[in-house]
């Protein structure tokens, strides 16, 4: 604060980018006149960039009295923005085949994995951008914040360039983002997994240029591409997984995967899939995906057993003429299912043992209001009272929790089951605690929960 002529005073502001006088009393104007050179001079002492000599006149003719009124703002600084990374591979490609025009679906042009050879760039880091640096008004600088420089995240077969800026391959193999981490895996090419093999397990991508068949197991921690079928065998993965043919899983476990599924059919198999399966028909299988459920192509069919999809279930035809047992349930996360039961018998459990201990407490405090609580019952009573602030917690944190899950499984409820052509008799429809039974043949029809109950809408 600055005392600039006798009644007017210089404050800058604490970040330095505003100048403010204040006149303590009315002005003379006739002496603002005659010496206002001389108070620009002294204002000019200590704001020496944005001064707004206009505004500085009129305050002083305003003859405002103790109210600031800005006279002069600085230059703020221009942060610089962070650098990136750019990878030169695709970073998702879904697991989808093609759907011909004339409705049949090709499962040879899927273009389903990034293949690189040694030596291939595969990502480059672009540099930040360069900020500006900012003025006070009293002409000192201010700083700017740099952008950052991002650093590689880099696994095996995988190697930087000299200067620091490149990602390159150091073998031939598939590319993979995982958790931000950029990897080239070795690929695993085998004929058939049978007998002659044994069952596998490989770290890395897997293809199999025949069949998997009755009794064997695959695990591999990346993606899997069978040209044949599965017939009988198992497979765990962590990526995606592509079976030319099909799958027969002869009412066993079949496949578990964190990634996609695309097949031909699936049949009496038991599914369980982290993202979305496709196929052309799914026959008497129960058929679970954290995502969507797409029964494509001309059969599009979907009968017998149970599918449940987190988000979508969509098929041409669902249960057939003869009202074939078929459920179809939407709105599931069995993840989510699990922690929301687990947690309301913790919560039950909790509630019963704080009511427990409230009611031994209610006995002690009687005994020591009147004096009548010896050594072991005081202690016991402390104990109490540290055990009913621990389990307090305990509960408070399990309904913060149960109220985060109740959010998303109301979200999960949104859930839809689009209907191409006809759904038939016989068809249990579930959409997240709500349910309904198919009684008559319906065509082109979308189901939708509305208001905790389940709606019946066009295609």
């Amino acid at each position: 604060m600055y005392n600039i002529y006798n009644n007017i005073i210089l404050e800058i502001s604490r970040d330095g980018l505003l100048g403010y006088i204040t006149l303590k009393e009315e002005n003379d104007q006739e002496d603002i006149k005659l010496n206002y050179i001389e108070i620009l001079n002294n204002i000019k002492q200590y704001i020496k960039h944005g001064l707004n000599e206009e505004d500085l006149k009129r305050a002083l003719k305003s003859n405002i009295v103790n109210e600031k009124v800005c006279i002069a703002e600085g230059t703020p600084p221009i942060s610089g923005q962070d650098g990136s990374i750019k990878y030169y591979f695709d970073l998702e490609k879904p697991l989808l085949p093609k759907l011909n025009p004339d409705g049949t679906v090709n499962y040879k042009e899927l273009d389903s994995v990034n293949t690189v050879s040694k030596d291939d760039i595969l990502a480059e880091i672009i540099s930040p951008v360069e900020g500006v640096d900012g003025i006070r008004v009293d002409g000192d600088s201010i700083p700017h914040v740099k952008g950052k420089v991002p650093k590689f995240k880099y696994g095996k077969n995988v190697g930087v360039s000299f200067d620091g800026l490149f990602l390159k391959s150091e073998s031939d193999g598939l590319v993979e983002l995982n958790d931000g981490r950029v990897m080239v895996s070795s690929v695993l090419s085998i004929d058939n997994i049978d007998s002659s093999t044994g069952n596998i397990n490989f770290n890395g991508n897997v293809i199999v240029n025949k069949d998997i068949l009755n009794g064997f197991i695959l695990k591999s921690t990346g993606s899997v591409e069978v040209k044949g079928a599965l017939e009988g065998g198992y497979i765990e993965s962590e990526g995606d997984i592509l079976i030319r043919q099909g799958i027969q899983g002869y009412s066993r476990l079949t496949i578990n995967t964190k990634g996609n599924i695309s097949t031909k059919f699936i049949e009496n198999a038991v599914i369980s899939c982290g993202k979305n399966i496709t196929a052309e028909a799914i026959m008497h299988s129960t058929v679970t995906s954290k995502s969507n459920i797409l029964v494509l192509g001309k059969k599009g069919l979907i009968v017998g057993g149970t599918c449940k999809a987190k988000n979508e279930i969509r098929a041409r035809i669902i249960g057939s003429s003869m009202a074939t047992t078929t459920v179809l349930e939407v709105g599931v996360d069995p993840d989510i299912k699990y922690r929301y039961e687990e947690l309301s018998s913790k919560l039950k459990v909790s509630k019963e043992n704080l009511e427990k201990i409230n009611q031994s407490l209610k006995v002690l405090e009687t005994l020591k209001r009147s004096n009548k609580l010896d050594d072991s019952k005081a202690q016991l009573y402390n104990n109490l009272i540290k055990g009913q602030l621990t389990l307090s917690m305990e509960t408070s944190k399990i309904e913060r929790e149960l109220n985060q899950l109740k959010d998303q499984v109301n979200d999960l409820s949104r859930g839809q089951i689009m209907v191409a052509d006809t759904v038939y008799p016989g068809v249990k429809i579930i959409i997240g605690n709500s349910y309904m039974y198919i009684r008559d043949e319906m065509k082109r029809c979308r189901f939708y929960r509305e208001n905790g109950d389940i709606r019946v809408g066009t295609y």
